[in-house]
This record gives structure tokens, C-alpha cells and sequence, in this order.
């Protein structure tokens, strides 16, 4: 009996996630094209080949400047933990 608060609080909060899921935002739906009752399908944006290049180019830039700087800390720290570990011992 005393737990119709919680119930309703977790009513609410259901209520209010579904309320936020991605389907239901404006800039979702305008991409959506229901053309039978239970398939949805999705309109993309039609671009060039030379801008699809240029996208892609893009992306692979960032993943390899991404992986560098990865590699780079990765050295640093092993370095300074190297450089740490002599000190100590001696």
C-alpha cells in the first residue's frame, strides 16, 4: 500500500524516457518514410562521389591523428614508468 508512490514515480520516468527516445524527435522523423504499416524506411542524403571521397578522406585522417596520439602517450607513459621503476630500485 505504500508503495503507489514508487509505482507512480516509476510510471513518470518511463513516461518521460519515452518521451526522449530518438524516434520521436523532430529531425528524425523528417527522414522517415513509412510506406507500409510495420516498415519504416530511412531517407539519406544524396552527395557526389567526389564529396563521398572527401568524407571518407576526412574520417580516416581523424582515426589515423587519433591512433598517433594513442601510440604517442603510450610511449611516454612506458617511458616515464621505465624511467620511474630505475629510480626506485636503485
Amino acid at each position: 500500500m505504500s508503495s503507489a508512490g514508487h509505482v507512480f514515480d516509476m510510471i513518470r520516468r518511463l513516461r518521460g524516457n519515452r518521451a526522449q527516445l530518438t524516434s520521436n524527435k523532430e529531425g528524425f522523423r523528417d527522414n522517415i518514410e513509412i510506406k507500409e504499416k510495420r516498415r519504416t524506411f530511412v531517407r539519406f542524403k544524396k552527395i557526389s562521389k567526389e564529396e563521398m571521397k572527401e568524407v571518407k578522406e576526412n574520417i580516416r585522417s581523424k582515426a589515423r591523428r587519433e591512433k598517433r596520439r594513442y601510440y604517442i602517450a603510450s610511449v611516454v607513459v612506458s617511458v616515464i614508468l621505465i624511467v620511474t621503476m630505475i629510480f626506485i630500485l636503485r
